[in-house]
């Protein structure tokens, strides 16, 4: 190889390196604090959910979803994107541990 082509692979390979730690570096490497996608976000909605539902059996989705938002553990701030459509994804997951629920 020339001189020529082996600067034009190192500064290739220099460029392609510094976009992958570039990269990296635009990645967030820990959980933000209103992420509500955690197992343990989860976990609490779905507690909150089932108490909610067991105080009022016979509750429809909206008037569920008005309840668990005025619920003491719910937290507005942190489960911000809670909405219906986030409600009803949450039943049919809660459904696959425990069949029955809400039938």
């Amino acid at each position: 190889m020339k001189t020529v082509e082996w600067v034009m692979m190192v500064s290739f390979i220099g460029a392609l390196v510094l976009s992958f730690y570039k990269l990296y570096l635009f990645f967030p490497k820990t959980a933000l604090a209103d992420d509500d996608t955690t197992p343990e976000s989860i976990a609490l909605l779905e507690q909150i959910l089932v108490e909610t539902d067991q105080s009022n059996p016979s509750l429809n989705e909206e008037e569920l979803y008005q309840k668990m938002t005025e619920h003491p553990l719910f937290d507005s701030k942190h489960f911000w994107r809670f909405n219906e459509n986030r409600l009803r994804h949450l039943i049919q997951n809660y459904r696959l541990k425990v069949p029955n629920f809400r039938l």
